[in-house]
């Protein structure tokens, strides 16, 4: 099973414990491409053919970002925008239909301030629609997406560093958990691989 990791963060390496720490531990998983589109593309000009070869080879596509303002990345809206076009994307011929496709988020925010009326006034869910939406559109099969809450290091903050560190190393865990769970569907259904249908 080959998985597709569509990493957005705009300053990893200085802005970021727990994207950094994911992306790190996903590094180690067999099957796993991690496309970092801030480092692939800093002038946002996608390379539209690279990208939709590494999902046409996918069987699953996971989308890794923190959550900004309540949505995605700036660079991973344009990615989408440039990527998801008609005969790929949606419409005759559509190359993700079936496949598998799983959201991980981190949020800075804790978790009781996304509840209907909460201080956010909406769940997770609920601003996650368009991404619900765009599985339904595309063919591809939504999946639970592995969210985790508090994933902000402020200094003299309410977090501490190990916290935030622990919160990371936990969250890798539990998408691991998910990528062994989506191999052992892909082997005990005997799915072929994308790789094997192009």
């Amino acid at each position: 099973m080959k998985t597709v990791v569509i990493f957005a963060h705009s300053d990893v390496k200085n802005a970021s414990i727990a994207n950094r720490l994911i992306i790190d531990r996903l590094n180690t998983v067999d099957g796993v491409e991690i496309r970092d589109l801030y480092q692939l593309y800093p002038d946002f000009k996608i390379d539209i053919e690279a990208e939709q070869h590494a999902m046409s080879d996918a069987d699953v596509i996971l989308f890794q970002y923190p959550f900004h303002w309540y949505s995605i990345p700036g660079l991973l809206k344009e990615w989408m925008d440039r990527v998801f076009l008609r005969g790929f994307a949606y419409g005759p011929g559509r190359k993700l239909e079936g496949k598998d496709f799983l959201i991980s988020t981190t949020i800075g925010g804790p978790k009781d301030s996304y509840q209907e009326g909460g201080h956010n006034l909406f769940t997770v869910q609920d601003f996650l629609k368009p991404m619900v939406q765009t599985a339904n559109f595309t063919g591809m099969k939504y999946n639970e997406p592995v969210v985790s809450h508090g994933m902000v290091f402020i200094p003299n903050g309410d977090n501490s560093r190990e916290d935030i560190e622990q919160r990371a190393i936990d969250h890798a865990d539990r998408l691991i958990q998910r990528l062994d769970d989506f191999a052992k569907k892909y082997e005990s259904q005997n799915i072929p691989e994308a790789t094997e249908l192009a």
